[in-house]
């Protein structure tokens, strides 16, 4: 969903009457006829051929997700992150306490939305998520990756790591993507490609140019959007599945081993050792920076502790209480401006939201200090 031009137009306006407190429930309501109008275009442009397509996609919610591997037989992955209107069909099956982000996806696949979906056991709530899916039988394919909670793939990466618990941790990772690849492949009814898994490795980029940053629990596509319009400096988004980043490292020399079997690389088949192959792709998946299911999470200071990072957006969901601990610690350890928001994960509740957004942006704007927050503000518009 795009709304540059009149998202500007609006932010402005919202800007211009923000000291008035009778301007805000207008304010709300205008935002919530903008969102309502836009969805209805987009709804209404879609094709049934684009339906269909979306159908075919492999959703993920997690960063831990095996996206190279799931490439690597076919699949077309996208980040399964639409935040409904409301929850007409979750709550008909779901705990009233079960967190928002778990409701949207099963408003999204109860709704028809999605055909697969691939899950790691990231709490409670997503294992409650999958136990209802299966129980719904609506998905054509359904997994779960069940990680444990120790992130040191890697030993020789943290001083601190108990090697036995990294080693059980990889190999236990190591065990499920090979039970995934089987049960994917004949879904798919495809064999591993090596070179679309090594092709599909992407790492991130940090950006170094001055910016603000989303912490915290993922926020879904409308509410980052409306943010991004917010705000008078670049926003980047670094909850959760946004800041998976895997590299490719593995060294062509082990691609043969004890464990070779015959692996399809486009139009041939080779002798390749794809055990040793899973049980480094393992590492690299846990070797992730943390997100805060993990028991060291040591490593997501780098998040805040940034010379170019201006202001955070920390964000959390109603009744998921990971993300809530974080808070209180950056806080405490950071100079920069911080904003807390909470949202349901609903369209409704970002609305509600915009009125702390714009004064937020304004205090930045009136504490730039040695940065001129005008010029960002130009190159945006």
């Amino acid at each position: 969903m795009k709304l540059r031009g009149s998202g500007r137009r609006q932010a402005a306006q919202s800007r211009e009457s923000a000291s008035d407190p009778g301007n805000a429930g207008s304010k709300i309501r205008d935002l919530h006829a903008e969102y309502a109008a836009d969805r209805t275009i987009h709804r209404m442009r879609e094709t049934k051929a684009g339906r269909e397509s979306n159908l075919e996609k492999t959703y993920y919610v997690c960063k831990y997700t095996p996206l190279e591997l799931l490439t690597a037989f076919g699949g077309e992955c996208e980040n399964l992150n639409m935040m409904p209107e409301g929850f007409d069909y979750a709550d008909q099956i779901a705990h009233p306490n079960i967190c928002g982000f778990g409701k949207s996806v099963l408003e999204a696949v109860l709704a028809g939305q999605v055909k697969e979906l691939v899950l790691v056991n990231c709490c409670d709530t997503i294992r409650s998520v999958y136990d209802l899916l299966e129980d719904s039988g609506q998905l054509d394919f359904l997994y779960m990756l069940d990680m444990l909670h120790t992130r040191s793939a890697f030993p020789e990466r943290n001083a601190d790591a108990s090697l036995s618990d990294s080693v059980c941790s990889r190999g236990r990772v190591a065990a499920q993507l090979k039970d995934l690849a089987q049960k994917y492949g004949e879904y798919k009814g495809r064999k591993f490609d090596y070179s679309a898994f090594r092709s599909a490795f992407c790492p991130k980029e940090r950006t170094q140019v001055t910016h603000l940053a989303v912490l915290g629990a993922r926020m879904g596509d409308e509410l980052y959007e409306m943010t991004q319009k917010s705000m008078p400096l670049p926003v980047v988004n670094e909850t959760c599945v946004n800041n998976r980043s895997v590299t490719w490292t593995y060294p062509e020399a082990e691609r043969q081993g004890t464990g070779s079997q015959k692996v399809q690389t486009h139009d041939s088949e080779t002798d390749f050792d794809f055990d040793a192959l899973m049980d480094w792709y393992a590492g690299e998946l846990l070797g992730q920076l943390p997100c805060m299911r993990m028991l060291d999470t040591a490593g997501r200071k780098q998040l805040y502790q940034d010379p170019s990072l201006k202001g955070i957006i920390y964000h959390t969901v109603k009744f998921c209480d990971f993300y809530s601990f974080e808070y209180a610690d950056i806080k405490s350890h950071t100079d920069v401006p911080i904003l807390k928001i909470e949202s349901d994960y609903t369209v409704q509740s970002s609305g509600q939201l915009l009125t702390r957004l714009e004064a937020f942006a304004e205090s930045l704007e009136l504490n730039s200090g040695g940065y001129d927050i005008r010029q960002f503000r130009r190159i945006r518009e």
